[in-house]
């Protein structure tokens, strides 16, 4: 996976996460493509969600459990 590929990613996976966060959703999911399936994506994930309250990943699935926010 390309860094431009990984940074549309992300991209991707927050407007996800804003959707469900205006939606009242505590959580999100997003199926992750095969690609980004290794060990440097994951990390790399998991370091730009970190504000989130938990960021897991189980098979190809990415799941933020968001952070409490005063709305």
């Amino acid at each position: 996976m390309t860094s431009d590929e990984l940074k549309d990613l992300i991209d991707s996976i927050k407007v996800e996460a804003n959707y469900d966060h205006k939606a009242g959703n505590t959580t999100t999911t997003y199926k992750l493509p095969e690609e980004a399936l290794n060990e440097e994506v994951i990390e790399a994930l998991e370091a730009n969600f970190e504000h989130y309250k938990s960021c897991t990943v189980t098979g190809n699935t990415l799941t933020l459990e968001h952070p409490d926010v005063d709305d």
